[in-house]
């Protein structure tokens, strides 16, 4: 998979007043956390704004290499 969020990012989600809405379309994409996260970074490179530690975390974490949590 490429890791350049162009071409995946949906071309409306890229302006700076989109983060949360970037945020939401990445964590239902099925693919590693380091890769959303890797997309992530290289959006808000290409769109000027930065990322916090929150952010990264909340992405890495709904990968689809996380385990899904325990059903009760």
């Amino acid at each position: 998979m490429s890791k350049s969020p162009t071409g995946i990012i949906p071309e409306e989600l890229m302006f700076p007043a989109k983060r949360l809405q970037v945020v939401a379309f990445l964590m239902k994409l099925p693919v590693p956390g380091d890769d959303k996260v890797d997309l992530l970074v290289g959006w808000a490179r290409m769109v000027g704004v930065t990322v916090n530690s929150s952010q990264r975390r909340t992405v890495r974490e709904s990968g689809s290499d996380r385990g899904a949590p325990a059903s009760v």
